[in-house]
């Protein structure tokens, strides 16, 4: 998988793409009004646009022969329960399409976000998982990464419990 920096010219790839991994992943486990009210929200353009422009913030792709396959957004110097010193990385979203997930995409993606951060010199890798997602938090936990807190995850009218998942980059002094 070659995996690039998306950049604001990806707009019209990338938005479609986050919204039909992020309702595959989780409209049919959502009240659909909570659910329909936070996609217009989280995936209209302009929203869409500044989180792509914000400073502390990267969006990457992956593609299988020029074929947008992945995407990761992470977010730097970030803190959450659990994760109060040290320099952080986040990854707010890593999505795969539903036909090529099972070929350790997920895991090339997560290798790619971990060797960022450690280039970023970060003490934590951190991530938040719905506590509903029992393959998500299984796949974090096989990566190393462990429940260290809980965040409330604002869908809609339905806020949801998410765990915080941390993983060691390099030690703390």
């Amino acid at each position: 998988m070659e995996i690039s920096k998306a950049i604001a010219q990806d707009i019209d790839l990338l938005l479609p793409f986050a919204e039909m991994t992020f309702r595959v992943a989780y409209e049919d486990q959502n009240d659909p009004v909570a659910f329909n009210d936070y996609c217009s929200l989280a995936f209209a353009p302009d929203n869409f646009i500044r989180e792509m422009n914000a400073p502390a913030s990267e969006f990457w792709l992956g593609k299988l022969n020029n074929e947008l396959v992945a995407y990761l957004k992470l977010n730097f110097d970030t803190h959450a329960e659990g994760i109060e010193d040290g320099k952080t990385v986040q990854i707010e979203r890593i999505y795969i399409h539903p036909d090529t997930q099972g070929r350790g995409l997920g895991r090339i993606l997560l290798d790619f976000a971990e060797d960022s951060a450690r280039q970023h010199h970060a003490d934590w890798i951190w991530l938040s998982v719905w506590k509903k997602n029992p393959r998500g938090i299984k796949f974090y936990e096989d990566n190393g990464y462990e429940i260290c807190g809980l965040e409330m995850f604002p869908l809609g009218d339905d806020p949801q419990e998410d765990w915080v998942m941390r993983k060691a980059i390099r030690l703390i002094n």
